[in-house]
């Protein structure tokens, strides 16, 4: 029997699709922080303005009234979009990590299929599968070199078809 094994935390930190879908994930989630930051600061500034006039006894109560309603459905606004937001981004990572397991998966299938291997394991700094692996069983370089290869040539692919 021939068995070898991956050590995936390497994987994960030299893989460079995985390396993208983190960095997009990111760039996401930064993007949806800065507009509810930015709702957040323009509401805060409405309420500013509203305890403002509200000091000053510039405002009737029927205004008052009819503030505290649009800034209450404001505040609830916004807290819906951050929960949709935050939803939605997670559901997108949920499947961009499908797939990155799911290409990992396939193409290790493959690889054990042209090496000759009727196992490879995975270990990780974290719960390992694996307490033990002699240095010589561990093919982790040359799957993420192949990885790494065949995701730069699906890239210039890519870009060869939008050129079209």
């Amino acid at each position: 029997m021939k068995i070898a094994y991956v050590l995936i935390d390497t994987l994960t930190s030299q893989y460079e699709y995985y390396k993208e879908v983190v960095d997009n994930f990111q760039k996401k989630q930064a993007n949806a922080e800065a507009t509810i930051n930015q709702k957040g600061k323009n509401f805060s500034a409405q309420v500013q303005e509203f305890q403002r006039k509200v000091q000053s006894n510039s405002i009737t109560q029927e205004q008052y009234d009819s503030e505290q309603v649009r800034l209450q459905k404001l505040q609830n606004d916004i807290e819906a979009l951050q929960t949709r937001l935050s939803n939605s981004l997670q559901e997108e990572y949920q499947k961009e990590l499908s797939a990155l397991t799911d290409t990992i998966q396939n193409f290790t299938r493959h690889y054990a299929e042209e090496k000759g291997y009727d196992y490879i394991l995975c270990k990780s700094s974290g719960i390992d599968n694996v307490l033990y692996g002699a240095p010589q069983y561990d093919v982790t370089d040359e799957v993420v070199a192949a990885l790494n290869k065949r995701y730069a040539r699906s890239v210039q692919k890519e870009k060869k078809n939008e050129k079209k």
